[in-house]
């Protein structure tokens, strides 16, 4: 089993040193409410057992735990982990998402916020979708080719974030180009034109080809 980059962990580990506003990097869902909440509608409404891989200082987390979510983060920066603590929540885990500690069918969603880039998808949709419900929902936020990030993220397009998906089990139910604004995220039609890209997918089944 593969591992997530010590390089990763040590470039989140200083971030979160220096916190969010005083670095030189941000992301939409740490920055903006209104992206938070676009991301809880996208969720099942009914089924409440969440992981965020990848939850950062939690500020999603916290607000899915505020709407009555069962919500686990797990990051592999303990600093990021202890910034999330102080905003109350108890549910966090330090852990790689390549080897996930959880029982298999635990969660009824799998969210990637904006931290699918540092991860080889091969690499980790296998226990995504191994910890998923088989009528859960794995729903992930990625930044578009071209887009001006940290030197290890890794940029894909949509056709490719979506062939990959199904090449590891998945279907592709939704694709969507966006931009963020203060108080809205809305749809484009080009992925040039966008700051984020989101994909919705569940687990191939025999009924689900």
């Amino acid at each position: 089993m593969k591992k997530t980059s010590s390089k990763t962990s040590k470039f989140f580990n200083r971030v979160a040193g220096k916190g969010w506003h005083k670095s030189a990097y941000f992301t939409y869902t740490w920055k903006f409410p209104v992206m938070r909440r676009w991301l809880v509608e996208k969720l099942p409404a009914r089924r409440k057992r969440v992981l965020s891989v990848g939850c950062g200082s939690g500020e999603l987390e916290r607000d899915l735990a505020q709407l009555g979510f069962f919500a686990v983060g797990i990051d592999i920066s303990h600093v990021m982990l202890k910034t999330a603590a102080r905003r109350g929540l108890r549910q966090l885990v330090e852990a790689d998402a390549c080897a996930l500690p959880f029982a298999g069918a635990s969660f009824d969603a799998v969210l990637f916020p904006e931290s699918i880039g540092y991860f080889e998808l091969e690499d980790v949709m296998p226990e995504a979708r191994r910890v998923l419900r088989k009528t859960g929902r794995l729903l992930i936020t990625a930044y578009p080719p071209g887009f001006e990030s940290d030197s290890i993220y890794k940029t894909r397009s949509l056709a490719e974030i979506s062939r990959q998906l199904r090449g590891c089990g998945f279907r592709v139910i939704e694709q969507l180009s966006l931009t963020v604004k203060r108080n809205a995220v809305i749809e484009v039609d080009s992925e040039k034109d966008s700051e984020l890209l989101y994909v919705m997918a569940r687990v191939k089944t025999r009924e689900c080809p």
